[in-house]
Order: structure tokens, then C-alpha cells, then sequence
């Protein structure tokens, strides 16, 4: 019986993380399953920032800073481009408490089944204290990278490996392994799930099992209603552009990968400022508008001001720190985009027909940009992270040849290919894929092994 069981999600706070997982959680909600969603932030990014949509979907919400913090979040070891290292210290650091926390949210009732993102390895470790049986965890990354993953970020890390001998040494076998991807145990009840698709990834590599886009994520035009006031009249502001003629840019390099550039020095802010003050203004010269994600830049670190621009920027550029890029996406406002190729726009902007600059950061985007530009969707531009990125186009060819060409008059190549790949993407549901997975009246399929 569904009231006598909930099922648990894990995840770490980032949007990136936690997105992919609403759509499956409001599905399951609305079938009458109790959900239960532990969330482990920090001092940067706390997970009480969630609270309120996860109570709104009607999850039971679980604040893991309140009651299994990471201590060592804010230590000199765990800074800088520790990444791998930081994902094992917080399992060990915050899957007991996380585990308890959970024990007593359940209040009697059966874990059916776990859910987790896989960057949340603390998740895993918690769920297996609580011997839930069924466990997933969604890859919220570009499948390819799973065995594309330098192994030198994690394998050459001295403290890496110390967190995982404390995994092991606490009873956790599968830590005897190196995770696949310095993150996913070599457990092999454990299933890894992905709401990808194999028309975007048609060789993911083993053992990823592709759902299909969960177009779930996307919101419906009919939310615009419930969008922030500031949300709504950027809409308005861009179809009367679009009334007018003009189609829009979107300049997104995205929030984690600005946070990182900014860390790593002048070098990385002046790359991210050549990338979109060289774009906005080929943009403004072939016609069109653009908005600008800033995150916690300012418009002049990027150039997307007036001072950097000219006049011909005014009321022609919009920059803000965040923009409410699935909205835009849903009401078609979007002509072309720059991106940083994180995964889950890669998969908005594939779903929505939207053709694509790629200029990728570090993890998954390789993967992603070389996807998009084997589709036919979009162009690989230069990347500081990647001086030798496969078919990559100068800043400034792109500047002057290919950006004008997506956004000159009729249907560029681009955007027709765009427009199919959207069309055979509308096809599925990866959410429903999931939900039969992880119902209880539906998880009696075999496990991979």
C-alpha cells in the first residue's frame, strides 16, 4: 500500500542537482506517494533555500545544515577545486546524522525505495545505513563524461583516498573500488539512472541507463502567472522585441562555472568577459537583443554595459544575475544561446529547438558541446579550459560568421536541425520512465547487474 512506505531522495543543494529530481518528486506526489528529501548545503548554499518548493510540492523536507552539517565544509582542505575530495569527506561527515534524520521523517513507515543525485554520495552511504534495498542514483551530468572523467582530478588526491579508506573502514565494501567517476560506488545492486536521451547520447557508456528528457523540468507558458513580477515583465519586454522584428540572444555561461572562473583568477573573468562582450555586440549589430546572465558579476565585468557597448545597447540589452531561463524557453524567446554546456540546459535547449554556442567550463560540457555540434545543433566555440577542443571556431569567426548566420532572416541549418531534434525529443518522457522504476506498484523489473 502506497501510505505505508515513502520513498527518499538525497541531493546536494546546487540547482543543477536538485532540478533534474522536482518533476519525479511532484509525479510521484500527485500518485499519492509520500516523498522524503534530505538536502545537505552549506554557509555559500544553504539548503534552507528550498524549503519552501519542496513543502510546496508537498515533500517532506529535511534540512541536513540543521542537523547533520558539514563541519569541514569551510576548511582549507575542502576549498579550491577540491571537488572529489569534498564529496567523500561530506559522506563521511554527514550520512550518519543524515541517516538518522531520515529514520525519523519515515516515522515507521517502509523506505521502499532511494533515490539520490549522484554528486550527494552522502546519500548513498545514508541509505545504505537504513538497508533500503532499492537504490538509484541519477546522473545529473552529460552521460559521456561518466568514463570521460580525467582520473587524475581524483585518483592523484591524496586526501580523496584517505576519505574513501574512512568509508571503508566504517563497513561501506564497495569503497575498496574507486567510485566509476570518483563518485559512484562499485555497488552493483545499485542502479544509475539518467534523463537523457540516446538521440542526443546514442553510445552512453555502460551501465547509464538513458530514461529519456524530462521535459517535466520545462515549465508550462500557463506558470508565467506565478513568475515573479520582474520574471513576467522581462517576457513582455522580449515578445515586444520579438513583435518588432528583432530576435534574442541569451548570454548564460551558467552559475557554477562563473562562481569558478571568478576563484581561478583575472585570466578566467577576462575569458568570460571576452565571450560576452564579443557576442552582445555581433549581436546588436546583426539586429537583435540579448539577455545577459551575470550571476555575480556586474554587467561591466562582462561588458554587457552601456560604457562597453555603446548606445546601441540601450533598452537592447537586458542584464541581470539570474535570468528565468526556462521560462523564456518555454515561451519561445529564445533565437540563439551561449552556453557553457551544463546538462540540464543542454537538455531544455535540445527540448525547446534552440540552437547553440558552446564554450564548455570543465566536467561534463566537453562532452556536451562535441554532442551538440555532432547533432548539428550548435558550434563548439574556443574555451579557456580547452585549448584543444575538437572543432572549436575562434571567438571572433564565431562573432562574425556564425552567430550572424543563425540570426539572419528564415531558418539557419541550425535551427532546422534544432527544430527536428526538439521534435523527436517531445516523444518521450523520462519522468514516467522513472516513476515505473520507483513506484511501489511498479519496481518488479530486474536489476542490471
Amino acid at each position: 500500500m502506497v501510505g505505508s512506505s515513502a520513498i527518499v531522495f538525497c541531493s546536494p543543494v546546487a540547482v543543477g542537482h536538485v532540478r533534474p529530481l522536482l518533476p519525479l518528486a511532484r509525479r510521484l506526489v500527485e500518485r499519492g506517494q509520500a516523498v522524503i528529501w534530505a538536502i545537505s548545503g552549506d554557509g555559500n548554499e544553504p539548503a534552507a533555500a528550498w524549503g519552501k518548493q519542496l513543502a510546496g510540492l508537498g515533500v517532506h523536507f529535511i534540512d541536513l545544515d540543521q542537523s547533520a552539517a558539514f563541519p569541514r565544509g569551510d576548511s582549507a582542505e575542502m576549498g579550491g577545486m577540491s571537488l572529489f575530495r569534498r564529496i567523500a569527506a561530506r559522506a563521511n561527515d554527514v550520512a550518519s546524522g543524515a541517516a538518522s534524520a531520515i529514520e525519523a521523517a519515515l516515522a515507521g513507515r517502509r523506505a521502499h525505495a532511494g533515490v539520490y543525485d549522484f554528486f550527494a554520495l552522502w546519500g548513498y552511504v545514508a541509505m545504505r545505513r537504513l538497508a533500503i534495498a532499492d537504490l538509484y542514483t541519477v546522473v545529473s551530468a552529460f552521460p559521456a563524461m561518466v568514463d570521460r572523467m580525467p582520473a587524475s582530478s581524483f585518483m592523484d588526491d591524496p586526501l580523496y583516498h584517505r576519505e574513501l579508506d574512512q568509508l571503508r573502514q566504517a563497513g561501506h565494501g564497495c569503497f575498496a573500488e574507486v567510485p566509476r567517476a570518483g563518485v559512484i560506488p562499485r555497488d552493483p545492486a545499485l542502479r544509475s539512472l539518467c534523463f537523457s536521451s540516446a538521440r542526443l547520447c546514442p553510445d552512453p557508456p555502460a551501465g547509464i541507463e538513458l530514461l529519456g528528457v524530462a521535459r517535466e523540468a520545462l515549465p508550462h507558458i500557463d506558470d508565467t502567472v506565478a513568475a515573479p513580477e520582474a520574471d513576467q515583465a522581462l517576457v513582455r519586454q522580449l515578445e515586444a522585441a520579438r513583435a518588432g522584428g528583432a530576435r534574442v540572444v541569451l548570454l548564460s555561461m551558467g552559475t557554477m562555472v562563473t562562481r569558478m572562473f571568478t576563484r581561478m583568477g583575472a585570466a578566467h573573468v577576462a575569458s568570460l568577459r571576452r565571450l560576452y562582450s564579443t557576442l552582445a555586440a555581433a549581436a546588436l549589430r546583426a539586429g537583435a537583443v540579448v539577455v545577459a546572465s551575470t550571476t555575480e558579476l556586474s554587467p561591466a565585468d562582462l561588458g554587457v554595459d552601456e560604457a562597453t557597448l555603446g548606445s546601441a545597447s540601450t533598452g537592447r540589452v537586458f542584464a541581470m544575475p539570474f535570468v528565468p531561463q526556462p521560462l523564456l524557453f518555454c515561451h519561445g524567446l529564445v533565437d540563439v544561446m551561449l552556453t557553457h554546456g551544463g546538462a540540464n540546459t543542454f537538455h531544455e535547449a535540445a527540448a525547446s529547438g534552440i540552437p547553440l554556442l558552446i564554450s564548455p567550463g570543465f566536467g561534463d560540457q566537453e562532452s556536451v558541446a562535441l554532442a551538440a555540434a555532432r547533432l548539428g545543433v550548435g558550434v563548439c566555440v574556443e574555451a579557456i579550459g580547452y585549448p584543444t577542443l575538437e572543432g572549436a571556431f575562434p571567438l571572433d569567426r564565431v562573432a562574425g560568421e556564425v552567430l550572424p548566420a543563425m540570426l539572419a532572416a528564415g531558418v539557419s541549418r541550425w535551427k532546422q536541425r534544432a527544430t527536428e531534434v526538439a521534435a523527436l525529443l517531445a516523444r518521450e518522457d523520462g519522468i514516467a520512465a522513472a516513476e515505473a522504476l520507483v513506484s511501489p506498484r511498479r519496481s518488479s523489473s530486474p536489476r542490471n547487474a
